[in-house]
């Protein structure tokens, strides 16, 4: 392989635009079988829409795991920093919806619309599943929404021969433990100009490889963390620049001589040593964020939500830089909610949590944390509740009309001062589309 090839997502759809009943559209559907496709159909004609509307969308989410794990569990654990999954995963059972969709997108086995539309679709099902008898008896899904349902689950997935992950990225994650880089080589060249999630992931690979692979293997990775780090240390975030400050740390504690010597060889050359942490505690702060965003994602949420959040208020007055990006992710997604409204029991914990930072925290997030907070940015450019709040968020702490390194953050911040929701919604999707460049 001589570069690395950024493949293009998945254009067009499979099913007509003039298809507009169940039966036409489940019969494009290739990945289903005759079986399937009839039980659809008949949940659709009987108006048994959310009961259809769960089992397409569960055989599409299946499917796109399927896909996913195509790479190699343990791959798919790199790429979402999941030090849990490892082979023996089952791709079903391991990935969560939200981070089947949000990977699937990264790698283009589906486009970006068509992942929204199935992050939406999830959050409504969501919505439904969450109901109590009483207003479940009067608030019943539609028929055009189960439809689009699935349209958007055929178009994306059971319609679609070509699910799978690119092989590109496959030969790329095996040569970085089978060869040595050098700075010149075209492959260097091209990452330096790749989109982002190449660059964070085959960092997370090279750290992640430091710690598991032995013989050949182990001496490639450590080799290609001294050569690969320094080459896009300008372009990487602050919260991928701390990992490797992490990852330096826990090697000195392991007494790990040979982690420490390429990790030091790599910081040293890009002056990263401001990015390692004086302690490890960051590591109870990340995975308890990390626990509040899988519970904020998934079912019962506004339910789940106050206990996890809770336990990432409980780890100390103080959150350290390092996990510092994920915990504000965690905390906003609480704060801001879904379209469906928000955890009444969780708010109050959440603004707990807020009231504790300070300017300088909260310039932080701003400058440095905002642009490439995703599920955060998706909230305000998809959903008209979450961006009232965020909104009113912007008034109750004061925050500033401008940011001092991001145009962008400094065009959403203005327009939300002014309370501008439509001009507030254009710049939370400026900013979500410069991100995913």
């Amino acid at each position: 392989m001589n570069a690395i090839v950024a493949w293009k997502e998945p254009q067009g759809t499979v099913v007509p635009r003039s298809a507009d009943n169940a039966v036409v559209i489940a019969g494009v559907a290739k990945n289903l079988s005759t079986r399937d496709q009839k039980q659809i159909v008949a949940a659709f004609e009987s108006e048994s829409f959310e009961m259809m509307a769960g089992f397409v969308l569960n055989k599409a989410l299946s499917q796109l795991k399927r896909a996913l794990a195509s790479m190699g569990m343990t791959f798919v654990g790199e790429m979402l920093g999941r030090a849990d999954i490892n082979e023996d995963s089952v791709p079903t059972v391991s990935i969560s919806d939200y981070e089947a969709i949000t990977l699937a997108r990264e790698l283009g086995v589906i486009n970006s619309t068509d992942a929204k539309r199935l992050t939406q679709h999830l959050e409504l099902l969501a919505h439904f599943d969450s109901l109590n008898t009483d207003d479940a008896e009067s608030e019943e899904m539609a028929r055009e929404e189960a439809l689009s349902f699935l349209r958007t689950c055929v178009n994306a997935v059971l319609g679609r021969e070509g699910n799978v992950a690119p092989a590109e990225f496959i030969t790329f994650r095996s040569e970085l433990e089978s060869r040595t880089f050098k700075e010149a080589d075209p492959e260097l060249v091209t990452l330096q100009v790749a989109p982002y999630f190449f660059k964070k992931t085959t960092l997370s690979i090279l750290l992640a490889g430091a710690k598991t692979k032995t013989g050949a293997q182990f001496e490639h990775t450590l080799g290609n963390i001294v050569v690969i780090v320094p080459s896009i240390w300008e372009s990487l975030r602050d919260s991928e620049k701390y990992s490797v400050g992490q990852a330096y740390a826990e090697a000195v504690s392991a007494g790990s001589s040979a982690v420490v010597l390429a990790l030091k060889k790599a910081l040293s050359s890009v002056q990263g040593f401001d990015f390692v942490p004086e302690s490890l505690r960051s590591q109870s702060f990340t995975a308890a964020a990390s626990n509040v965003i899988s519970v904020h994602t998934a079912m019962n949420n506004f339910y789940n939500e106050p206990s996890a959040i809770q336990a990432l208020s409980r780890l100390g007055s103080t959150i350290p830089w390092p996990a510092f990006p994920i915990c504000m992710s965690a905390i906003l997604a609480v704060k801001l909610g879904n379209r469906y409204g928000t955890s009444n029991a969780a708010i109050p914990i959440a603004d707990e949590l807020l009231q504790r930072l300070t300017k300088n925290q909260w310039d932080y997030y701003l400058n440095e944390c905002l642009p490439g907070d995703e599920l955060v940015l998706q909230k305000l450019s998809w959903y008209e509740g979450p961006l009232k709040r965020w909104i009113s968020l912007v008034d109750q702490f004061g925050l500033p009309a401008k940011a001092d390194k991001s145009p962008l953050v400094t065009r959403l911040l203005a327009a939300s001062r002014r309370k501008d929701t439509q001009a507030s919604a254009n710049a939370a999707k400026a900013l979500l589309e410069a991100m995913r460049k």
